[in-house]
């Protein structure tokens, strides 16, 4: 068993080697004292999973975020836009009018007939599936990665650029 001396600044000294052991790299690194090193304890699998669940965090930021339908932005409200496309689709399956005012991400209101309130669901639809396709497409670059650092260089990109 290798002992490890609390010096009275605080540092920390491997009493075998008589080295100061250097402050720990990051939260995933153990000190084997016995090789006198920090040793990053994760594995790729376990670094694979935590990127995957990292993306799939951004994944859920970027369905709720803002789109545009028709030259409007519209906030992401999945329950409410669904709801009223069904409602104008089954209005404009019975041949009767629809109309609804909505509030845009900018707060003006605007009155949509069906075929407005359909297509802002057809929009909302379209993003979230933008989402979803950006998201497997990084999944598969985190399967394929190799190293801890093509892991960390996965990253979400930036609105424009998928």
């Amino acid at each position: 068993m290798e002992t490890i001396i609390v010096n009275s600044d605080g540092t920390q000294t491997n009493e075998r080697t008589g080295r100061t052991i250097q402050p720990q790299p990051s939260e995933h690194h153990e000190y084997d004292a016995k090789a006198d090193i920090w040793i990053d304890a994760r594995t790729l699998d376990s670094v694979k999973a935590a990127t995957w669940e990292r993306i799939k965090q951004v994944r859920a930021l970027a369905e709720s975020a803002d789109f545009v339908c028709c030259g409007a932005m519209y906030q992401a409200d999945k329950d409410r836009i669904v709801g009223a496309a069904q409602l104008a689709l089954m209005a404009q399956a019975a041949g009767q009018p629809y109309s609804i005012d909505w509030i845009l991400s900018d707060n003006t209101n605007l009155t949509l007939d069906a075929a407005g309130m359909i297509a802002v669901g057809a929009a909302l639809g379209a993003h979230v599936a933008e989402a979803f396709a950006i998201a497997l497409q990084l999944r598969g670059q985190i399967a394929a990665a190799t190293s801890f650092e093509e892991l960390d260089a996965i990253v979400w990109p930036v609105q424009g650029d998928a």
